[in-house]
């Protein structure tokens, strides 16, 4: 390909430039300050630029009198086709038109490849090194001590961005020696590899570490899973075992209540039942004691000191009748009785007497009694004197009381219906133990009733009757059918207890492990994002992997690449500089050995032999040599 014209508008210095070039080779030639340096420029900048972008290498080819960016437009021929490449940097538009096969592309990309298809333009560094050349290029290909090869180098790998075979190749060994660093032997900042592979060993120890935590939590939630299932079935037995143990307790309960009721009904039952008897009783002695209803009347004191009186008189009598016949007989006709009191105060007084030897005052006392006792005598109140007549009269006295008081006690006899005493003391005797027996069936009554009346008794034994029905509805058929033992009852108790301390401790265990599942720092999320990191680090380490095999084998080929390029280069470039030099030279020079470092060699008819030119030509003589150079390096990559 070449570029037959350039269009621009609003470019730096020209508002509007157009500039056609001929077929080849084009040289631009003028003073300085005229635009050369510009032209160029807009040429990179057509061939090179991006129009959407924006940045200070755009900016700075703004024309000097306007605020607006500019158009450039390139007219290119290949092999024949008309092309047209457009750029509009105010608005961002750019195209590339083969006007010969009707084909149009729009992007940048699509644009950059195309260029590079059809005139091997990768990029503007390539462009200056090959297809353009400086007025002071020549000078740079053997500046300082480089060899003509090198220079080539430069030329074909773009010099210009310093990205030569031989700079690949050293980046790349460097790069290959960077990431291997610390992988055989200790290094202060380890490579790519070798920071991976501590990353990914970290990571693994670390990810045995979450999984082993995670293992311990998942087997802690199985432990707590289990425990919870075997708390529930504690509990439900326990639920069912209290329960059975709360029907076992009621039904207990409602048969001491029911035998405690039974017993306090059976007492007032009994009670009812005494009462009964008592009453017929108590009507049995009302009725004896209705019949014998006279003896309440009856002094059986008066009675017995009657009978008594009458002994007493008829002794009397007695003794009144024989001294009546004994003062008969006597011709004194009188006789003396001494009572028996004032006999017996005579004794007193002649022991007290002897009690006044010891105590004057006691001496006193039976003097005076002493008189008082002698004067008695004088007086005959101490004595009685009984005469014939005096004892007649008093033993008709005596039969006159003793005939009142047998009367008197035969009227009592007779109001009594009895013959004798002895019946009157029997029937005395079976009434008052018909009373006696009526008081203990009263008080025996009254301790039944307990304050009470037969009624409220009555209604006392009826709440007994409902409150033992109450009862016994508390008691199931089941449990009438059979009753629970209290062996078994005792048998709940201690189940009970077992499982509640069975579900203290379970309880206690499924705390301890909820707390260890819930303290658990690391999830399964925290796993899979470690799990993630390790393959990405893998992944990382295997793509540095292929890297570094992919740097190896880019030294190998490059290497070899360079020998194989050197080998066909040299060929072409001796072929064609045995062509043109002879006519740059004016036929001076036309033999050159290109060596296999692309370093080169000519005959010199002088020294009848092959020099090197840096050491034997001039400087003149250089530059034509490098230019035929550059002309084959540019042919070449044609």
């Amino acid at each position: 390909m070449y570029l037959k014209s350039i269009s621009l508008k609003n470019f730096k210095k020209f508002s509007g430039l157009i500039v056609s070039f001929p077929a080849d080779i084009t040289i631009v030639q003028g003073p300085n300050e005229q635009g050369k340096s510009t032209l160029l420029s807009a040429i990179f900048a057509g061939l090179f630029y991006d129009p959407k972008k924006s940045n200070k290498d755009i900016s700075a080819l703004k024309s000097w009198s306007s605020d607006k960016l500019y158009e450039i437009s390139l007219a290119i021929e290949n092999n024949g086709e008309d092309i047209l490449l457009h750029k509009n940097f105010e608005i961002g538009e750019q195209y590339l038109e083969n006007k010969t096969i009707k084909e149009t592309l729009k992007t940048f990309k699509e644009i950059g490849d195309y260029l590079y298809k059809i005139g091997a333009l990768r990029s503007q560094a390539l462009f200056e090194n090959t297809a353009c050349i400086m007025h002071d290029a020549l000078p740079q290909l053997e500046k300082g001590s480089k060899h003509i090869a090198q220079a080539l180098q430069e030329l074909v790998t773009a010099s210009g961005q310093n990205i030569s075979a031989d700079s690949v190749l050293k980046k790349a060994e460097a790069v290959a020696a960077d990431m291997q660093k610390g992988l055989r032997q200790q290094a202060k900042y380890p490579g790519l590899l070798k920071q991976l592979e501590e990353k990914i060993t970290a990571l693994q120890i670390q990810k045995e570490k979450y999984s082993a935590e995670l293992n311990e939590v998942r087997e802690k939630g199985g432990q707590l899973d289990n425990f919870t299932k075997t708390f529930e079935e504690i509990k439900n037995n326990l639920e069912i075992k209290e329960s059975q143990y709360d029907r076992n307790t009621e039904y207990f309960k409602a048969v001491s209540e029911i035998q405690k009721l039974n017993s306090q009904l059976d007492k007032t039952s009994s009670g009812f039942r005494m009462l009964e008897e008592i009453k017929e009783k108590k009507d049995q002695i009302l009725k004896q004691l209705e019949k014998m209803k006279g003896l309440e009347k009856l002094d059986l004191a008066k009675f017995y000191n009657q009978k008594e009186a009458l002994w007493t008189k008829k002794e009397k009598l007695s003794h009144f009748q024989k001294e009546a016949v004994e003062l008969s007989n006597k011709k004194a006709g009188k006789k003396i009785h001494f009572k028996k009191t004032h006999i017996a105060v005579a004794g007193l007084l002649f022991a007290l007497g002897f009690l006044g030897f010891m105590d004057p005052r006691l001496f006193s006392v039976w003097f005076l009694f002493l008189i008082v006792f002698v004067y008695s005598f004088l007086l005959k109140h101490g004595l009685e004197i009984h005469t014939e007549n005096i004892a007649n009269a008093e033993t008709d006295r005596i039969i006159h009381e003793i005939s009142l008081l047998e009367k008197q006690l035969s009227q009592i006899l007779a109001d009594h219906q009895v013959k004798n005493e002895e019946e009157l003391i029997a029937k005395v005797e079976f009434y008052n133990q018909n009373g006696q027996e009526l008081e203990k069936l009263e008080s025996k009554e009254e301790g039944i009733l307990r304050g009470i009346s037969l009624k409220d008794l009555q209604k006392e034994r009826d709440e007994f009757l409902k409150k033992m029905a109450i009862e016994e509805t508390k008691i199931s058929e089941e449990q009438k059918v059979s009753p629970p033992l209290p062996q078994a009852q005792r048998q709940l108790e201690i189940d009970i207890k077992r499982l509640k301390e069975k579900m203290s401790e379970l309880n206690k265990a499924m705390i301890q492990t909820e707390t260890i599942v819930s303290k658990g720092r690391v999830s399964q999320e925290d796993l899979v994002k470690l799990e993630e990191e390790i393959e990405a680090l893998l992944s990382r380490k295997s793509a540095a992997e292929r890297k570094l095999k992919a740097l190896e084998a880019l030294s190998s080929t490059l290497s070899e690449a360079q020998q194989k390029t050197a080998e066909k280069s040299k060929i072409y470039i001796e072929e064609y500089m045995r062509k043109y030099l002879p006519l740059i030279t004016d036929g001076k020079y036309s033999e050159v050995k290109v060596k296999n470092d692309l370093s080169f060699e000519v005959w010199s008819d002088e020294k009848k032999n092959m020099i090197v030119p840096d050491e034997n030509l001039s400087r003149g003589a250089l530059d034509q040599f490098y230019l035929i150079a550059r002309f084959a390096i540019l042919d070449l990559l044609n």
